[in-house]
């Protein structure tokens, strides 16, 4: 029998079945086309809604290896008023969803690293923080800014002590091998960062928070010893030295 005609008799089939039958013949046959189509729906409209909706970053902190606590909304809140950024018109993001390990062949890391590159790249990221592990891979690859250049000498005075030191010596012997194919093994980066006298050309590129009680209250870190670093091309000084006087309390 031709499908036309098969057709025409399942319809005239269908027109003699009551409306509950009918109801259930089409839950049976076009159910995954309608759940299907319900999927795109609600799918487009849930990527209009987030671009119509998301508000322009204020501040961007990469904390890598880290949770937020319960009193993270209070920290954010605070910070935000502190630097006069109005959340209601912009928000303040600290992405605690960057999780790196040790081996820099692991996949998480490597999908972790690349998308923090994307961001830094595009001028997105004012400070992260993360283990002297962590921060050193990205501070001999130029990340971080002198601290020299970004603290007033009031605070440079009082946030010596915290001190995260890399050697500009060392970062230009590795520069100068990776260029020349030299470097096939793993970096040796100086195992006290926090002591300049056991470098050549120590430059202040980062500071110890871990102690800091306010970190302590929104923020759990992964490990022991937790270093912050302003992102070279950062624009938002002001609000990146607001941050540093509310962690240390200034």
């Amino acid at each position: 029998m031709p499908v036309m005609d098969e057709f025409r008799e399942e319809r005239e089939a269908m027109k003699q079945k009551s409306f509950k039958e009918r109801f259930l013949y089409f839950c049976e046959y076009y159910k995954w086309h309608v759940i299907g189509g319900v999927a795109l729906v609600a799918l487009a409209f849930s990527l209009i809604y987030s671009v119509v909706t998301r508000k322009e970053w204020a501040f961007y902190g990469a904390f890598v290896n880290s949770y937020q606590t319960p009193e993270f909304d209070a920290f954010r809140e605070d910070f935000a008023d502190r630097a006069g950024i109005d959340l209601n018109k912009f928000d303040v993001l600290f992405d605690t969803n960057m999780f790196m390990s040790g081996s820099a062949y692991d996949q998480g890391n490597v999908d972790a690293t690349e998308r923090l590159m994307v961001y830094i790249a595009a001028g997105d990221v004012d400070v992260m923080a993360g283990s002297p592990l962590i921060m050193d891979r990205y501070a001999y690859n130029d990340t971080f800014r002198d601290l020299r250049q970004v603290l007033p000498q009031e605070m440079q005075d009082r946030l010596e002590p915290y001190y995260y030191y890399m050697d500009a010596t060392l970062a230009a012997e590795l520069d100068a091998r990776q260029e020349n194919g030299t470097l096939n093994a793993a970096p040796q980066y100086p195992a006290a960062p926090s002591d300049p006298e056991s470098m050549d050309k120590p430059v202040p590129v980062g500071l110890y928070i871990q102690d800091c009680p306010r970190i302590g209250e929104a923020f759990v870190f992964q490990e022991e010893e937790v270093i912050l670093g302003v992102i070279g091309n950062a624009e938002n000084m002001d609000t990146i030295l607001e941050l540093i006087r509310m962690i240390f309390e200034l």
